[in-house]
């Protein structure tokens, strides 16, 4: 197995050597370290996860979050996806999720890693595509989290998240200043600024008095001045980009005032950003880490990317750098009018047809979606407060076991996009930057865990990422990279419009409607037809297959012939070797993935990722 300092992306050498002993520490590792060398055991063999089982790999298809990444959450995550989805709408579920991670981000100040060699945040950029009035708004709970509060804390009355106090030369505040009672991070003239990168970086520089800092609005104005964003970054570089409709992002980027690409290509990478202004002279920026959180229709979506005059595609840079989650949906009413009381149980309203509606009905929980938020919103900020007033960073280590399991998905799913010529070009950069966004992932889930359990003491100096952590960054990372292949063939890219109307002629031939499928069955006799409803609705196996012959008079071999037959004629899939699947009809809410280039890989690959710990159902 590679050692640490052996693998380039984890690299450990430069770590800042802290105490042995780790805060907190994860679950034992069950099987991550045991599974063949060759990187192609990912996908297309067995795996120890349940990515195959109970419909698993129809819920990645129809673009669903996977029973096993919930099983893997914190509780403070788990619990209100369970309240949102117990309302029954899985898809609200998810887009809660997907904004809740970026927020959470914000909540991580100081917080570092190791990638590529250099200090990492933890900060993340995430984009809900949807149509309209299908459901987006329920990323407006992931915003709860960072709703003020006038909580107070042990050192004194803490200013509520959504103001901005001028921090002035008084000596209590430079008093609160010296003490470390103030987040770090900001940036100040001359490039002096808390924020520290480890030994080989910029040597800490105390903030001085007179320079904004404190317990600051975690909250940026999307619509904003490129300058104003400068200007917010500079007193808080962990602040979170929030906004449900992209026009109000694409309104400022496309605008002379407000063309700040840039600052968004250089965030999410922590490069430092460097500006003149004539009251202050040179003012460096030196690790940015803003998070975004957005959500809006396709067809706002084009004007977002190319908002700052770049190509609206998959080869702009901006494309590569989100977590995408797309979805459709069927036109219905849903029920509006909730009493409180039934908040806190099922909902009266009609459940989802999801393939995972029956994950979210075990358990038995109390509160309604409000209470919990409320919750976890003040042990959020807590967490904020403890980490931004720490001295120098909360690094958090990678163990080789769980660098081994993110090197071999990354690097067999490249391998199968490099032998794969239909796959765009443009698109690599979206798997190479899942990599680090499946790390940026699990960081964050660590430190939500951290928020549930308490925040180390400042002298602890490093932490070790927990397996269900890893786990279910892969699992996200990959799961979005899915949808950011079906977003990327609706935009023209730099790929030009040949290969968008291929990728639009393999969508409309692989759509199986009902009547299609009902059209293929009139063709099979009686007894065939009665075999195949008989055949398990779960993928199934050969042999499965072949104990059934028997009560319907057919030989195993026959049973063999119309297996590979039914897959021709499409009634039939493999979703794996020696498996099949029946071929249900499409869900209008679901995106579709087969035949999209690199998507069945990119299946293929979670489905092959090792249980790397336990987890608990939400």
């Amino acid at each position: 197995m590679t050692t640490s300092s052996e693998n380039p992306f984890f690299s450990d050498t430069s770590q800042p050597q802290g105490p042995p002993d780790t805060f907190i520490p994860p679950p034992a590792l069950e099987s991550a370290a045991d599974y063949d060398e060759d990187s192609s055991s990912f996908g297309g063999t067995d795996s120890s996860g349940d990515a195959s089982s109970s419909g698993e790999l129809e819920s990645l298809r129809q673009g669903y979050l996977s029973r096993r990444i919930l099983e893997l959450l914190p509780e403070l995550l788990a619990e209100p996806a369970f309240r949102i989805g117990q309302r029954g709408d899985l898809r609200k579920r998810d887009v809660f999720l997907t904004g809740a991670l970026p927020v959470w981000a914000g909540a991580l100040p100081n917080v570092r890693f190791r990638y590529g060699g250099t200090g990492v945040s933890p900060n993340l950029y995430s984009a809900v595509v949807a149509p309209p009035a299908s459901g987006k708004s329920a990323l407006r709970h992931a915003r709860k989290y960072g709703r003020p509060s006038s909580s107070t804390s042990s050192g004194g009355t803490s200013p509520e998240i959504g103001t901005s106090p001028e921090i002035g030369t008084s000596s209590e505040n430079r008093s609160a200043l010296e003490s470390g009672a103030y987040p770090e991070g900001r940036a100040s003239p001359q490039g002096s600024s808390t924020g520290q990168e480890g030994p080989e970086e910029e040597p800490p520089g105390r903030e001085r008095p007179g320079v904004r800092a404190g317990r600051r609005q975690l909250f940026l104005a999307a619509d904003s001045s490129a300058a104003a964003l400068k200007r917010r970054l500079e007193e808080i570089p962990h602040g979170v980009i929030f906004e449900t409709e992209f026009q109000a992002i694409s309104r400022a980027l496309g605008s002379s005032w407000g063309s700040f690409t840039d600052v968004l290509l250089k965030g999410l990478q922590n490069e430092a950003i460097r500006m003149s202004r004539s009251s202050k002279g040179a003012v460096t920026i030196p690790h940015p880490a803003p998070s975004i959180a957005l959500a809006g229709t396709p067809a706002a979506l084009g004007g977002f990317m190319s908002g700052s005059g770049s190509t609206p595609g998959t080869g702009n840079g901006l494309f590569s750098r989100f977590l995408f989650y797309r979805f459709d949906r069927e036109f219905e009413w849903s029920p509006q009018f909730r009493s409180p009381q039934s908040e806190s149980t099922q909902s009266e309203g009609p459940q989802s047809e999801g393939p995972q509606s029956e994950d979210l009905q075990s358990g038995e929980r109390r509160g309604s979606l409000e209470e919990s938020l409320r919750g976890a919103g003040q042990k959020f900020r807590e967490a904020r407060r403890q980490l931004g007033a720490r001295e120098t960073p909360l690094w958090v280590s990678v163990p080789g076991a769980l660098q081994e399991a993110h090197t071999r998905a990354f690097r067999s799913l490249t391998k199968k996009w490099r032998e794969d010529e239909s796959v765009p070009r443009s698109m690599q950069a979206s798997l190479t930057r899942a990599g680090l966004q499946a790390v940026k992932i699990a960081v964050v889930l660590r430190g939500v865990r951290l928020a549930e359990s308490g925040v180390p003491p400042a002298s602890t100096q490093s932490i070790e990422l927990g397996a269900e952590d890893m786990e279910a960054g892969i699992r996200l990372s990959l799961t979005y990279l899915l949808h950011a292949i079906e977003v990327g063939a609706r935009l023209q890219g730099d790929d030009g419009p040949q290969d968008t109307c291929l990728q639009e002629k393999a969508l409309q031939e692989k759509a199986g409607s009902q009547a299609k499928l009902n059209e293929r069955k009139r063709d099979l006799t009686e007894r065939q037809r009665e075999y195949l409803e008989a055949l398990p609705e779960e993928p199934f196996s050969t042999a499965e297959a072949k104990d059934l012959a028997s009560g319907f008079g057919a030989s195993k071999r026959g049973v063999q012939r119309w297996l590979k037959s039914w897959r021709k004629a499409g009634l039939l899939r493999k979703p794996k070797r020696g498996m099949w699947a029946k071929r249900r009809p499409e869900r209008k809410d679901s995106p579709r993935t087969e035949g999209l280039p690199g998507a069945e890989s990119v299946i293929s690959v979670i489905d092959g990722i090792p249980a790397l710990a336990g987890g608990r159902a939400p």
